[in-house]
Parts: structure tokens; sequence; C-alpha cells
């Protein structure tokens, strides 16, 4: 992929903690964007404890994906916090998916077709970035 002559940069943001909120650099300017996978908005059962005081001050476009079963913080509760500060963000659903992204068996999707159109959405997200 041609890049204007630069590579862009990848970074994951990690949770060095159960505790502690996502470490991310929100400053770096060579950053094209962030992608979270499961973000623990809040700990499982205390949606009042949000972790998201830090998100506003990342400017980078982020990518959200999300299960629609995770305990650390649902897709509705992600769309209030994206539209409450305004966030450069897009919202990626994993239909059935835990935190993990994994999904119940009853379910009859097969895990690996799930992580393969989550690969395939997080690719056309960081392709339509680099347009």
């Amino acid at each position: 992929m041609d890049c204007g002559g630069s590579t862009p940069r990848a970074d994951a943001a990690t949770n060095s903690s159960r505790k502690s909120e996502p470490r991310v650099a929100p400053s770096a300017g060579d950053i094209a964007g962030l992608v979270f996978l499961g973000y623990p908005l809040h700990p499982p059962g205390r949606p009042d404890k949000l972790r998201d005081a830090h998100l506003p001050q990342i400017t980078a476009p982020m990518l959200f994906v999300q299960g629609s079963r995770d305990a650390f913080g649902s897709p509705d509760e992600l769309r209030a916090t994206i539209k409450k500060h305004h966030l450069p963000a897009t919202l990626h659903i994993v239909e059935g998916g835990d935190h993990s992204l994994k999904v119940a068996k009853s379910s009859g999707i097969p895990q690996d077709e799930v992580y393969d159109s989550t690969r395939d959405a997080i690719s056309a997200w960081i392709l339509k970035l680099a347009r």
C-alpha cells in the first residue's frame, strides 16, 4: 500500500492490569489509527465506573470492536461514550460475542468464521484510513 512515502504506524492499546485504563499515547502524531478489541469501558457489573476519561485526548481515528454480550461494556454503552466525547470513532459489533469476541457454540456460527469476519472488518477500516 502506498502511504505517501511513509509507513503508517500501528499501535495496540494494552491493559496492564484489570484495574487500570488501557494505556495509549494520545498525542502520537504518526499513529494512523487505533483498534480496540473488546474495550474495557467499565468493570463487569459496574457501569458507574467508566474508564473513558482519557479517550477525548486521543485524536487518531479509533475502531472499537465489541462483542454484543461484552460484560465490560455493551455496544450501546460504547455508542453513548463515543457520542458524549465526540470521538473520531467507529464501532464494529460482533453479534453474540463476549469480551473475547467468542460466540456461544449454540449460535451455530463457527468461531473461526467470527474471527475471519472481524479481521475483514478491521482490514476494511484500515484500508479506508489509508485512502
